[in-house]
């Protein structure tokens, strides 16, 4: 749609509320100078356990020790003291001036015709740090475009219904539309650098708006103007609206800062509208209507902050810590690792003893377990007591096989730590294998090989060897009148690393060991033989028939053994006496 602009007008308007801005913001900083080039001064100074304590009218405050250096980072470090910075507090103004630019939806412009105005909006706002909020004052105003007189317009179409050219008509004189504005929020300052910092404002609150004044008459036989259309502004002019602001400043000293201003703002804006019906009779009618209002400000922002607080720093000397809390170790007085015979229905009676200076504090944390490799106790108990006897529905298993238990016991302190674990052992025995009968063998012996080392140690001098002597067999006895004769299981000892390999020095490690019916001298054949000629010992002794105990002397020997020749063994002699 075409519109046309009435420059001088507008011109007019801008100037007076830039030149209002100023002055007001202006005004307004003259206390907050006074304020911020005074020098602060003391305002209070007390000294308590060798610290004294010094307020400044800035807010500021200093500790010093008695000796007059001020307390460093070592001192907070190494005592109790916390520093604590509140933060910033000042106050800004900020004058805002600038072309304002309706924003209407398609078809709505029809109505009211605006063309773009001017704007001043002036916002006071406390800030802490960064945030802030505050109040906001504006005024802005829109002018109405000659297109209210073309033939789209409400006037040239209400005259062409009732058959009236619009050469007749006579134009009412035109009211700008203005808006009041009183709004509070929040608003955030951001640094941009140290030149540029970034302020945004969002506002909401009361507008006072007044649409435009404009309409058309027609000149009646009796001297007094007819009308044929005429909007004005509603009775109900207070509507709610919302404000945000963006301004980009670039600081031209501590207190001043000029930039960029943008602005969105939104509400209702009510009118009356007063024209004749179209239907036979030319019935005049008045209408209320409620148009929603909108625009975009563009312009330039002025800022100015005051009554500036510098942050606080506060020394606070806390109270020591408490002593932390440590829980002892309960030491265990019940038997560990006893055995109950099989079938015994006795359950053990757990008992410990406090470590801790103050056991009436203390609570203990019993848990039994089966010793199966769950990790899940089958019973736990929290006591005060330093005895406990399991309950009476807690069974034990006794069965044919044996049965191992273990416990734990903690204690804990007024549930703020938990000790480590002390732990003990108990079963059950297996029910007995029956035994049965057997009938006598013959006798038994166990032999042990010893040892091992290089045969050139005996052999070197070329020493002749003696043949092995053959040991007889010890007479059995003539009755027996004990419970038969129990046979040995054969034990036997795995030969060590050393052995399978060869030994070069004599050693007393045995290296073989097993049971058998002929105290001859002869390699076993599960033994590795060495990798070269060696000679070992050879311990003999002769085993009881009845309980196949060890009983007898014991005969010990030394032999050769050529690894080529694992049958031929030969018993070295002792060296003889000498005289």
């Amino acid at each position: 749609m075409k519109q046309s602009f009435s420059t001088s007008s507008f011109a007019v308007n801008v100037s007076k509320r830039l030149s209002m801005g100023v002055i007001s913001c202006l005004l307004a900083s003259q206390v907050a100078t006074a304020q911020t080039e005074s020098k602060p001064s003391i305002v209070s100074s007390v000294t308590e356990s060798g610290i004294t304590t010094t307020t400044y009218s800035n807010g500021k405050i200093v500790k010093s020790v008695a000796d007059g250096y001020h307390l460093d980072t070592a001192f907070y470090k190494n005592s109790n003291v916390v520093l604590s910075t509140k933060q910033k507090q000042y106050w800004k103004i900020t004058d805002r001036i600038g072309i304002a630019t309706p924003f209407c939806k398609e078809g709505e412009d029809i109505t009211m015709f605006l063309k773009p105005g001017a704007y001043n909006y002036l916002t006071v706002n406390h800030f802490w740090g960064k945030v802030g909020f505050g109040i906001l004052g504006g005024y802005q105003n829109f002018g109405v475009s000659d297109d209210y007189k073309g033939p789209q317009g409400l006037i040239a179409r209400n005259a062409a219904t009732r058959g009236i050219p619009t050469s007749a008509l006579n134009y009412d004189k035109i009211g700008s539309y203005e808006d009041f504005l009183l709004m509070i929020g929040p608003a955030v300052s951001l640094p941009l650098g140290t030149k540029f910092s970034l302020d945004i404002d969002a506002k909401g609150g009361l507008m006072n708006t007044s649409a435009p004044r404009f309409g058309a008459t027609m000149p009646a036989n009796l001297g007094v103007d007819q009308i044929i259309f005429r909007l004005t502004p509603s009775a109900s002019k207070n509507q709610l609206g919302g404000v945000l602001s963006v301004d980009l400043l670039y600081n031209l000293s501590k207190n001043w800062s000029l930039g960029l201003n943008a602005i969105g703002f939104v509400t209702k804006t009510p009118f009356t509208t007063i024209g004749q019906d179209a239907a036979p009779g030319n019935i005049l009618l008045t209408k209320e209507d409620t148009r929603t209002h909108g625009g975009c400000n563009f312009g330039l922002a002025l800022a100015h902050t005051f009554g500036t607080c510098s942050a606080q720093t506060v020394y606070e000397l806390l109270p020591p810590p408490p002593a932390p809390v440590v829980c002892a170790v309960p030491t265990l007085e019940s038997e560990s690792g006893r055995m109950y015979d099989y079938g015994s229905t006795e359950k053990p009676t757990f008992r410990w003893k406090s470590t801790s200076g103050t056991p009436e504090n203390e609570e203990y944390i019993f848990k039994l377990y089966k010793a199966d490799g769950s990790g899940i106790p089958v019973y736990q108990q929290t006591t005060k007591s330093t005895t406990l006897n399991l309950p009476n529905n807690v069974s034990l298993v006794n069965g044919d096989e044996c049965s191992f238990y273990y416990y734990t016991i903690q204690s804990s302190v007024q549930g703020k730590c938990l000790s480590e674990a002390n732990a003990a052992s108990f079963g059950y025995k297996a029910k007995p294998a029956p035994i049965a009968p057997v009938a006598k063998t013959e006798d038994q012996y166990i032999f042990k090989i010893f040892g091992g080392s290089t045969a050139t140690k005996y052999f070197g001098t070329g020493k002749p060897v003696r043949k092995p002597r053959k040991i007889a067999k010890a007479a059995a006895p003539a009755t027996v009148t004990a419970a038969p004769a129990k046979k040995l299981i054969p034990r036997r000892k795995k030969a060590s690393a050393g052995t399978a390999t060869g030994v070069k020095k004599y050693s007393t490690v045995v290296n073989y060991e097993n049971v058998a019916t002929n105290p001859n001298i002869k390699w076993p054949e599960d033994l590795p033989l060495p990798k070269s000629p060696a000679v070992y010992e050879y311990e003999v002794q002769r085993l009881s028939a009845g309980d196949c105990k060890p009983t007898g002397q014991v005969a010990k020997y030394k032999f050769y053994i050529d690894p080529k020749k694992p049958n031929d063994i030969r018993i070295i002699p002792d060296s003889p006496k000498r005289k």
